[in-house]
């Protein structure tokens, strides 16, 4: 009687992670898709654009900037950096979900208009759910290049 019983339990448990790992492969692939969905339109020099990303109330944090919230701010730190003609390639490297947000960490390389490296480093990103889909909540990243 208890050996039916502990090879049910085990099965549940092993059941169990099955779904959590489908929806956090599709939480990745959601949160890719938006990054994806930035990285064009930055690299496109479409601040408008970049900044439809964002929720109405998000907050960027930019390096060596006060922070910008809210869509008319962000607009004005985004086209300030497309208009150098500066290029992002971002690297997912992990995404948590918890209800209506997911928190996304990576990396970027920031090159110019004709290639040559600029910068490097890791980002932290918030997405907050919203009309069903993902937006950009806050946004910051670091350098990794030592300072001059």
């Amino acid at each position: 009687m208890i050996r039916p019983f502990v090879v049910g339990l085990v099965a549940m448990a092993l059941a169990l992670p099955l779904p959590a790992l489908a929806q956090s492969a599709d939480l990745r692939a959601q949160v890719e898709k938006m990054d994806q969905a930035w990285e064009k339109a930055y690299n496109a020099g479409d601040a408008a654009a970049v900044t439809a990303l964002y929720t109405k109330d998000a907050k960027v944090m930019a390096p060596g900037a006060e922070p910008a919230s809210g869509t008319k701010a962000i607009q004005a730190l985004f086209e300030g950096a497309v208009a150098q003609g500066v290029k992002n390639t971002l690297t997912q490297e992990d995404v948590v979900g918890f209800g209506d947000y997911a928190l996304e960490t990576g990396k970027y390389v920031a090159t110019s208009a004709d290639g040559k490296h600029l910068d490097h480093g890791s980002f932290m990103t918030l997405l907050k759910k919203v009309d069903g889909g993902w937006k950009i909540h806050r946004d910051t990243w670091n350098s990794s290049m030592p300072q001059k």
